[in-house]
């Protein structure tokens, strides 16, 4: 079984593009509770890999496509809805349920491409973390999962070479 460790950056303080002297110290604190990861990956944005570098992980790549969603998203949803009303908008189909296709099959070659029982730790975003979730197993009854996800918050992927096949959800 392979792992896909998918957690939000840190702490910051719009408009700033960094993590903040807070945000340090809780992507330190969480880092310490973590593990060993085969793969470290992060958006492209600053405070994704300030994050994964005060957790303790040397940054592996970074990618572009987990610091932008298409426009057309913020007429389909409102950002920092929870998890029940992140599955019901993708359920509906769209442009968000497009979006949460092709970002579940950019983690499942993320997958793939780990050796045999290995993970990978992903800092990416909120919004992008609630929708790559549900992508990645949409029929899970996402109900009772609450809020969206809070600073170094996250989620936990299990993958069996072929799909994801169960999610933990992460909180603080």
């Amino acid at each position: 079984m392979k792992i896909i460790e998918h957690r939000r950056h840190s702490i910051r303080v719009k408009p700033s593009k960094h993590i903040s002297q807070e945000g340090v110290n809780l992507a330190r604190k969480v880092g310490e509770k973590l593990g060993y990861f085969d793969r470290i990956y992060t958006s492209s944005a600053p405070r994704a890999i300030e994050t994964a570098v005060a957790m303790g992980y040397a940054v592996d790549e970074t990618f572009e496509e987990l610091s932008q969603t298409p426009e057309d998203l913020n007429q389909e949803i409102v950002w920092g809805i929870g998890f029940p009303e992140y599955a019901s908008v993708i359920r509906k189909g769209g442009v968000t349920a497009d979006y949460s296709k092709k970002i579940a099959n950019f983690l499942k070659s993320l997958a793939k491409n780990l050796p045999e029982n290995g993970s990978a730790l992903l800092i990416s975003h909120g919004g992008l973390l609630e929708i790559s979730a549900v992508g990645c197993l949409p029929e899970n009854d996402f109900s009772s999962w609450g809020e969206a996800t809070d600073s170094c918050e996250g989620v936990r992927m299990f993958f069996d070479g072929e799909k994801f096949v169960r999610i933990k959800l992460l909180r603080k």
